[in-house]
């Protein structure tokens, strides 16, 4: 059993899909920085963070940002077993 980790912009859909957080988190941070309109005030979560966030195993999903923005990322963690 392989957990992936997929990234889906706000406004974009599916970004990417990864097998490592540290990849995930690179894409969906870049997907929020560049984004169209960027909030000077928009909590960004930082890696350690995520990090401890899916290791919980109810947390399969998060948003990077701390409230919604139109350039908000989420990272789903999903269990991936080819047959």
């Amino acid at each position: 059993m392989k957990i992936v980790y997929v990234v889906s912009g706000s406004d974009d859909g599916l970004l990417s899909v990864h097998g490592n957080k540290k990849g995930a988190y690179a894409d969906a941070l870049k997907y929020v920085n560049d984004g169209n309109y960027r909030d000077e005030n928009l909590k960004i979560m930082s890696y350690s963070k995520v990090c401890k966030e899916l290791k919980d195993v109810y947390n399969y999903s998060i948003d990077l940002c701390d409230y919604y923005s139109s350039t908000n990322a989420t990272i789903h963690a999903l269990v991936y077993n080819p047959k």
